[in-house]
C-alpha cells in the first residue's frame, strides 16, 4: 500500500512533463494541465494523502499497520464531504466550457492577427515572396511582386522561386535559399544580387534579403524581400560618369584624363611619344564678371564643342576640362605630336565669335603649356602634366597670349631655387646661420666707428658659405625677412654681451628689399628692439641697398623715416651703382653713404671709376653725409681714398670679418698704417 502511494507521487512529475511536451498553442496544454491538477487535488490529496495521514496517526497511537489502515479508511468514509465525485464532475464540465471559450477567443485573436499580417503584407511597397524552403515552391506573394515580375498572384503560386530568375542565375541563387533538410535556416541575410526574369522576358536587377520566417505546423516558411535595383544602378552609373567627366561640357574631367593617360601610356618604345598640353583662357574671370556666370558657361560649352571637333578624330588625341577655364589635351603617337602647333592654332582660331547670349558674341584668347615625354622615359604622367603647367605659368608670367614648350633647364633652376629656400629655412631653425663682424674705421686717425654684422651659413655639406652664395637665391622670398629679423636679434644680443663686459660697440645690419617694403616692418623692428632694452638704439644702424631704397621709393622712404623715428641710424649700402642723383640724396633719410666696392677696387687703374668715386665723395660732403668706402683691400686703396677726401673705410686692409669673440683682441691691436696717418686730407 505504501509502495503504491509512493509510485503515485512519482507519476505526478511524469504527467506534468508529458503535458508540457504537447505541440501547439498554449491553450492546447492548458486544458489537460487543469484537468490533471483538479483530479490530483480531489482523488489524491483529499483522499489518498488524507487516508495515509490517518493511518500514520493510528500507528503512532499503538495500532498495528492493518488495523491502522482499516481505521483510516473508515474515518475517511464517515467524514469525507458528501458528493465529492459529483462536485468533481461538475467542476470538470465547467472547466471544459471555459477551455473551449478560451480556444474560441484565441482563434479569433489569431484570425485578427492574420488579417493584420495580410494587410501589411499586401500593402508593402517592395515585393515579398513566401516560399517553402524544402523545394522553393511559392506559397504567397504580395501585389508588389506582381508589379515586378508581371505575373499575377495566382500565376506566381504555381511557380518555384527559382523560376523567377534567369537560368544562369538559378543555381547560384537557389543554393543559398532552398534547404531540403529543413535543419538550420539557410541564411541569406547578406544580400544576394541577381536578376528577375519578368513575364515579358525583361531582366530586372534586384537585391534579395531574408525578411523572416513563418512557423507552420507542416514546417517553417520563409519570406524573401526583393528590391528593384534599376534606379540605384542608374544612380551609380551617373555617379561613376560624374567621377570621370565634366558635367557642364561633357568632356572628361581631370580624373578621366588621368585615366586616359594611363590607358594611352606607351609601355613599349615603339608605341611613340606622349605630349601633354595644358590650356586656359585669358581674362575669363573678367568675362564672367561682365556678362555673368551663365554667359561664361555658354562660352565654355561651345568652345569645348569646337575644340573637340578641332582635334584629330582618333584615339591619339584627347581633350578634357580640369575645372574652371582650365583644359588639358593628351596627344599620343609621333605623327599626331608633330601637329601640336597646328592643333594649338586651331584651338586659338576656335575662340572667335563665341555665343554668350542672345545676339551677343565674344572672342577669347588662350595660353598653353606643352610638355613632351620622349619614348622610353620613366617620368610619371603627373610629372609631365606638372611640367606643362609650369610652361603655361611662364606664358602667363610674360603676359603673352601664346604657348610655350617646357624648358627643362629653366624648370630645374626653379626646383633648385625652391630646394635652397627650403634648406635655408631649415638652417635658420637649426641655428646654422652665424654672424661675423667686420670693423669700420677712420683710416687716417684710426678711430673705431663700429662693425657690420655679416651672415654666414655653416652648411652641413658645403661648409661655410659667404652671403654671395645664398643671398641672391633668397632675396625675393619671404624667408629673406626671416633672415633679416634673425640677424637683427642676434646682433642685438651680441651688443648686450659686449655692453655687459664694458664695451660699447655700434653695429650695422643689412636688411633686404622685402623687409624694408613691408608695411609691418617698423612695428616688427620695434618689437625686436623691445626685447633688448639695455642696448642704446643710436648704436644700431640699418643698411639698405641703394636699389632697394629707390625701387619702391614711397614705401621705402616712409619706412626709413620710421626707422629714424625709432632712434636708429640709416645708411645706404652699395651707393653709386643704382640711381644716384641730387634729388635722391636729398630725399632719402640716411646719414651714411657706403660707396660701392667696385669703384674702390678699380679706382687705382680706371680713371672713370676714380672720377665717380670723387663725385660720390663730393656729393656726400655737399649734403653733409658721411661716406664710407667698402672694399679697401690694399694700402694703396686706403692711401688714394684718404688723399681724395674719404677718411672712412672698411675692407681686408683694415680687418677681415671675424667672430665676435675675436673682436676685443683686434681692438687692442689695431693701429692704422703709418703711410695712411701721414696723408693730409683731401
Amino acid at each position: 500500500w505504501y509502495t503504491a502511494h509512493r509510485r503515485a507521487h512519482q507519476g505526478f512529475t511524469t504527467e506534468l512533463d508529458r503535458i508540457a511536451s504537447i505541440d501547439g498553442p498554449e491553450q492546447y496544454r492548458l486544458q489537460p494541465l487543469l484537468e490533471f491538477l483538479v483530479r490530483w487535488l480531489t482523488l489524491h490529496i483529499l483522499r489518498s494523502d488524507k487516508q495515509m495521514a490517518g493511518a500514520i496517526e493510528a500507528i503512532e497511537a499503538g495500532a498495528g499497520v492493518a488495523d491502522a489502515r482499516e481505521r483510516a479508511v473508515r474515518h475517511l468514509r464517515e467524514h469525507s464531504p458528501s458528493g465529492l465525485d459529483s462536485l468533481l464532475q461538475m467542476y470538470m464540465g465547467v472547466e471544459r466550457q471555459i477551455s473551449e471559450f478560451a480556444k474560441y477567443l484565441a482563434s479569433r485573436g489569431q484570425e485578427e492577427a492574420e488579417t493584420r499580417f495580410h494587410t501589411l503584407f499586401d500593402s508593402f511597397i517592395h515585393p515579398l515572396v513566401v516560399f517553402d524552403p524544402t523545394d522553393g515552391s511559392i506559397v504567397d506573394a504580395n501585389p508588389a511582386t506582381s508589379l515586378l515580375t508581371g505575373y499575377s498572384s495566382s500565376a506566381l503560386k504555381g511557380k518555384t522561386i527559382a523560376a523567377l530568375h534567369p537560368g544562369r542565375e538559378q543555381h547560384r541563387f537557389t543554393s543559398r535559399m532552398i534547404d531540403p533538410s529543413q535543419d538550420a535556416p539557410q541564411g541569406f541575410e547578406i544580400p544576394v544580387y541577381t536578376r528577375v526574369l519578368s513575364a515579358e522576358g525583361r531582366e530586372v536587377p534586384v537585391r534579395i534579403t531574408c525578411a523572416g520566417e513563418i512557423r507552420e505546423r507542416n514546417g517553417p516558411l520563409r519570406i524573401a524581400f526583393y528590391e528593384d535595383m534599376t534606379r540605384e544602378l542608374e544612380h551609380r552609373r551617373e555617379l561613376a560618369w560624374r567621377s570621370f567627366n565634366d558635367q557642364l561640357t561633357g568632356l572628361p574631367n581631370r580624373a578621366g584624363i588621368m585615366q586616359t593617360l594611363n590607358e594611352t601610356s606607351p609601355s613599349h618604345e615603339e608605341d611613340g611619344d606622349l605630349a601633354v598640353i595644358t590650356v586656359d583662357l585669358n581674362d575669363f574671370r573678367a568675362l564672367n564678371q561682365r556678362l555673368g556666370i551663365a554667359a561664361g558657361d555658354r562660352v565654355l560649352v561651345e568652345l569645348s564643342r569646337r575644340w573637340r571637333e578641332a582635334l584629330p578624330q582618333n584615339p591619339d588625341a584627347r581633350i578634357g576640362r580640369r575645372g574652371g577655364d582650365d583644359f588639358i589635351i593628351v596627344l599620343r603617337d609621333g605623327e599626331t605630336i608633330a601637329r601640336t602647333e597646328s592643333i594649338l592654332q586651331a584651338l586659338v582660331d576656335a575662340g572667335h565669335n563665341l555665343p554668350a547670349g542672345p545676339g551677343e558674341t565674344v572672342d577669347v584668347s588662350v595660353g598653353a603649356g606643352i610638355s613632351i615625354r620622349p619614348t622610353g622615359s620613366s617620368q610619371a604622367l603627373e610629372t609631365i602634366e606638372r611640367q606643362a603647367d609650369h610652361a603655361l605659368y611662364e606664358v602667363k608670367l610674360r603676359g603673352r597670349h601664346s604657348w610655350e614648350y617646357f624648358d627643362h633647364a629653366h624648370y630645374q633652376g626653379v626646383i633648385d631655387h625652391h630646394r635652397i629656400i627650403r634648406a635655408f629655412r631649415e638652417a635658420l631653425q637649426q641655428g646654422e646661420i652665424v654672424l661675423e663682424y667686420q670693423p669700420k674705421v677712420n683710416m687716417r686717425t684710426g678711430a673705431f666707428l663700429g662693425v657690420e654684422a655679416l651672415a654666414r651659413w655653416n652648411h652641413p655639406e658645403r661648409g661655410r658659405l659667404q652671403p654671395a652664395e645664398f643671398l641672391p637665391s633668397i632675396q625675393t622670398d619671404p624667408v629673406s625677412i626671416e633672415l633679416g629679423e634673425y640677424v637683427l636679434d642676434m646682433a642685438l644680443s651680441r651688443m648686450e654681451s659686449w655692453q655687459a663686459s664694458g664695451q660699447r660697440i655700434p653695429v650695422s645690419v643689412n636688411i633686404g628689399a622685402l623687409q624694408l617694403e613691408a608695411e609691418s616692418f617698423p612695428q616688427r623692428l620695434e618689437t625686436i628692439l623691445d626685447r633688448h632694452p639695455s642696448v642704446p638704439r643710436s648704436d644700431l644702424e640699418i643698411e639698405v641697398l641703394e636699389t632697394t631704397a629707390f625701387d619702391n621709393a614711397a614705401g621705402a622712404e616712409r619706412n626709413m623715416r620710421a626707422v629714424r623715428d625709432l632712434g636708429l641710424a640709416m645708411s645706404i649700402d652699395d651707393f653709386g651703382i643704382g640711381y644716384s642723383s641730387l634729388t635722391y640724396i636729398k630725399r632719402v633719410p640716411a646719414n651714411v653713404l657706403k660707396m660701392d666696392r667696385s669703384y674702390v677696387m678699380n679706382m687705382l687703374h680706371d680713371s672713370d671709376d676714380r672720377a665717380i668715386a670723387e663725385a660720390i665723395i663730393g656729393l656726400a660732403r655737399s649734403f653733409d653725409r658721411l661716406v664710407i668706402a667698402e672694399g679697401v683691400e690694399t694700402m694703396d686703396h686706403g692711401r688714394l681714398l684718404i688723399a681724395t677726401g674719404c677718411d672712412y673705410g672698411q675692407g681686408y686692409a683694415i680687418a677681415r670679418p671675424m667672430p665676435a669673440e675675436d673682436l676685443s683682441a683686434w681692438l687692442h691691436s689695431w693701429r692704422p698704417p703709418q703711410e695712411w696717418t701721414n696723408i693730409e686730407p683731401g
